[in-house]
């Protein structure tokens, strides 16, 4: 099994004090994210979700770090390693804020031309690249997030 490759890692550390105010809320019944700033409304934008047999967990998550650039596979993933399975990926992944120690992230997904309307991933929440980049810019270490609506609290195996 490989393991999950960081290509450039820009943040690291403890969380800085003023993410206090940094919420962002992402609702699966209505596929919309939204991103405050100490109450007030800064960005929405359009999300996917893990789609049947891999749901996206639901809960209060912190942003446990930020990569411009990872290498995501299924295999890393613990989902499968074998090339002739459906479910098998090998992805250059942009803008990616993580949530879980287990694979969670919020990334770009230029793949999916569908981002907001149809849920495509193995668990991770896709953004279009331009929301994803300014996600990115705007998102602390330390962060709440709060996925809401998906129908699972589970973890598990995830990825793009």
């Amino acid at each position: 099994m490989g393991a999950l490759t960081v290509v450039l890692t820009l943040v690291a550390g403890p969380a800085r004090a003023d993410s206090a105010g940094h919420v962002t809320t992402i609702d699966a019944a209505t596929h919309r994210m939204t991103v405050t700033d100490h109450d007030r409304t800064v960005m929405t934008f359009p999300v996917s979700f893990g789609k049947p047999g891999f749901p996206t967990p639901s809960g209060t998550f912190h942003v446990l770090g930020k990569d411009a650039v990872v290498k995501m596979t299924s295999c890393s993933a613990r989902i499968t390693c074998d090339p002739g399975n459906p479910n098998y990926y090998v992805l250059t992944v942009h803008w990616a804020v993580r949530l879980t120690s287990g694979g969670v992230f919020v990334h770009a997904a230029p793949w999916n031309s569908a981002v907001g309307r149809i849920d495509i991933s193995h668990g991770c929440i896709h953004l279009n690249t331009a929301d994803a980049q300014r996600f990115y810019a705007f998102s602390r270490v330390g962060d709440t997030v709060i996925v809401k609506n998906t129908g699972s609290v589970r973890g598990g195996p995830s990825g793009p």
